[in-house]
């Protein structure tokens, strides 16, 4: 696999990850608020492998970022790849707490993954012309 492919799949495994991540976490609250709305205030537990997809989607964007970072062009994305990583990660250790963090540091990866292939793009553009 050429170079160029592996950074553009890294950053779209990262862009996927990222929005099923946001998908995730705003699940939690719709299927409790649901829940109790069907069902007339029975408390409603989710099954116990569904907090450990927290941890996937962690390892998945990990991987992304260190293999986009790792190609970045501009230090400020390989900075922003790795902050909004350790935002990601500081929301799920401390959940209860800053839960809502999640969303910003999926939206941030999402952005500096979009950037990051619209860079690598036109560097490719500026190549083969």
């Amino acid at each position: 696999m050429s170079s160029h492919k592996h950074i553009i799949g890294s950053d779209r495994l990262g862009i996927a990850s990222a929005v099923l991540c946001m998908i995730h976490c705003m699940i939690v609250p719709l299927a409790f608020v649901l829940k109790v709305w069907w069902s007339n205030h029975t408390i409603y537990t989710l099954p116990s492998w569904w907090g450990m997809l927290d941890y996937f989607f962690l390892v998945i964007s990990f991987i992304a970022v260190f293999h986009s970072s790792s190609h970045a062009l501009s230090r400020n994305i390989k900075v922003s790849f790795w902050f909004f990583w350790a935002v990601l990660t500081t929301a799920i250790i401390f959940e209860d707490a800053i839960h809502w963090l999640a969303y910003v540091a999926s939206a941030g990866l999402i952005t500096t993954h979009i950037i990051n292939l619209k860079m690598q793009r036109s560097l490719r553009k500026i190549k083969t012309a």
